[in-house]
């Protein structure tokens, strides 16, 4: 994920006294992935390069003020481009219509031949081990990347009983609960698909982030 690069173009937004520089800087600096690579794959939760599996039932801190949605565009499997913003900050993804990239006889093919579009719509959450005091362990940490129907869906039921509650828990995070549903497809062959569940079960308080300079001295000592 490190290749990819952030395209110089702003957001939807047109409202009176939006900073379009502000805007593209919070967006410019935000780290792509934060600690391990968390994905959903089948029915399984899978962290890091070695997809280590989460059982279903783990408990996971969401640092929901860290929430990116937007789009990515991928070029031979590759993701090369974003256009993300925080969620905090009232970001509003761009339409797909003003991203480019229309003509679909230019769009690479999928596994059954069908014209895949190279910009989907993705969101990042950024997740914690319950109890971590270390906030700068990434070992402990990690990034659910989703450009599923069913991963959004996932964040968007959180983000929805997160809203109803936030103002009674300003210090705290929510504590998620890593689970599994499934539906039918309606085309009978595809049988019964799998989709994540992230189940807000409980709070805990946010843990301050060290300093930039504090960050260095950390790492100074740590050699």
């Amino acid at each position: 994920m490190n290749d990819i690069t952030v395209k110089e173009t702003g957001t939807a937004v047109a409202e009176t006294g939006y900073n379009y520089f502000e805007a593209y800087g919070a967006q410019a600096s935000q780290n792509t992935l934060v600690g391990q690579l968390l994905k959903f794959s089948k029915g399984d939760w899978l962290a890091g390069q070695s997809n280590t599996e989460l059982k279903t039932g783990t408990k996971l801190v969401a640092l929901m003020d860290q929430l990116q949605i937007g789009w990515v565009k991928w070029e031979d499997n590759k993701p090369t481009e974003q256009l993300m913003g925080l969620v905090v900050e009232g970001y509003r993804p761009m339409h797909r219509k003003d991203l480019g990239d229309s003509d679909e006889s230019l769009w690479e093919v999928d596994m059954q031949g069908k014209p895949r579009d190279p910009w989907q719509r993705t969101n990042y959450l950024v997740l914690r081990d319950v109890g971590v005091e270390d906030v700068t362990d990434e070992d402990r940490m990690y990034t659910f990347t989703t450009s599923s129907k069913g991963g959004i869906g996932a964040i968007g039921k959180l983000c929805n009983s997160f809203g109803k509650a936030m103002r009674q828990h300003p210090d705290e995070y929510p504590v998620v609960e890593l689970k599994v549903d499934s539906y039918a497809h309606p085309i009978k062959e595809y049988g019964r698909i799998k989709t994540p569940v992230l189940e807000l079960v409980g709070w805990e308080a946010k843990v301050p982030v060290p300093a930039q300079d504090d960050k260095k001295a950390a790492a100074r000592r740590g050699k």
